[in-house]
């Protein structure tokens, strides 16, 4: 493992705003900078904050001498000055996102990092191989740029919740989202997973919260290190029905193995194995696994036809409906919303669950 360090303001009080990550609007950081420290979430009160970046691929010397690095992953820490779960957590974001998804809301306010951190946890966000600080490589994907679009924001984002009022391609928040989201390749979730399970490696067993398209390496990246995952809070996440996706059939540790060909059974809605002869995964058996799903994009249906896929598979799941937990019209990206400071403490609640019952 390649593996470079930095460490920043050890041992010191810091006032984090969610302007000075996000920077989505210049005139709510400036106001933000000039109110002074703390945020919504409070001033964060610090042990160390800083970077490290795991994994890496390097290749063969050139002619001259040179070599290059592919497959390195980015990820920021901060650690309070009162930690109060010895578990960290381990924020992954979802597809064409960044680290700073859970670092700021594209209005201005303190995202869920910082309501994490001022809970007591160590907190560590990726960026997925490719994505935000993590530098894309020509052997990513096709190697080619793509360009977000705001409906695509829109569609994702809609909430009773959302910044500014009605979702739409032309929503100021909708605007400002998108301007932290992704051109480059992705290096894929194999290569994702290799990384986070390094980074597991590094900092020891932690909780893993996944959002929208992160699901898919957290979970493989789980079953290559079970011993260091001591839950998994899987927030709308992709792979949560692992027999009815490929990727997870094909990467993920199943007894006895499926085959190449293998079909799920099921219906075409929910997608399951056959109940007499179902394959199970050990690997994530004993792992907790909270399936949390806002109720629009991702149904109550799905919702519980993904825990029922993943207890068929012998893993111990527990789902929760956000309208049902009293948080009606949130969306997709709850994260971002007005109300999330509170949809922030109950995902914190969770995460204290997995810390406490470890």
């Amino acid at each position: 493992m390649q593996k470079a360090r930095a460490r920043l303001l050890a041992g010191v009080t810091v006032g984090l705003v969610a302007a000075w990550s996000v920077a989505a609007q210049d005139a709510t950081a400036a106001q933000d900078l000039k109110d002074g420290p703390g945020g919504e979430a409070g001033a964060m009160h610090l042990r160390d904050a800083g970077f490290m970046v795991v994994g890496g691929d390097v290749s063969e010397p050139d002619a001259d001498g040179n070599v290059t690095v592919s497959n390195q992953m980015h990820v920021e820490f901060f650690l309070p000055a009162e930690r109060r779960y010895d578990v960290p957590v381990v924020l992954v974001h979802g597809g064409g996102g960044q680290a700073i998804d859970w670092a700021g809301t594209p209005d201005g306010r303190d995202g869920w990092r910082d309501y994490f951190v001022n809970a007591g946890f160590d907190v560590y966000s990726v960026d997925r191989p490719g994505y935000g600080r993590s530098p894309a490589a020509p052997s990513y994907g096709e190697g080619t740029l793509g360009q977000a679009h705001s409906g695509i924001i829109a569609g994702l984002a809609q909430s009773e919740n959302w910044p500014g009022g009605e979702v739409t391609p032309t929503n100021e928040a909708v605007i400002d989202w998108l301007k932290t989201s992704q051109t480059t390749p992705y290096a894929g979730n194999e290569i994702a997973a290799k990384d986070i399970s390094l980074l597991l490696d590094e900092i020891g067993p932690a909780i893993l919260i996944s959002h929208s398209a992160g699901g898919r390496s957290t979970y493989m990246a789980a079953d290559m290190n079970p011993e260091n995952v001591v839950g998994i809070i899987a927030f709308e996440a992709s792979g949560s029905n692992p027999i009815a996706d490929e990727e997870m059939r094909a990467h993920l540790t199943w007894e006895p193995a499926l085959p190449a060909d293998y079909a799920p059974a099921g219906t075409e809605a929910c997608p399951a194995q056959a109940e007499r002869t179902p394959s199970t995964l050990p690997n994530l058996s004993g792992i907790p696994i909270v399936l949390v799903a806002s109720g629009i994009f991702v149904t109550k249906e799905q919702l519980d036809c993904n825990a029922a896929a993943l207890q068929q598979a012998g893993a111990e799941v527990m789902a929760h409906h956000m309208p049902d937990e009293g948080f009606p019209g949130v969306g997709h990206f709850m994260m971002a919303e007005t109300n999330n400071a509170e949809t922030a403490q109950f995902f914190i609640d969770r995460a204290a669950e997995l810390a406490q019952a470890d």
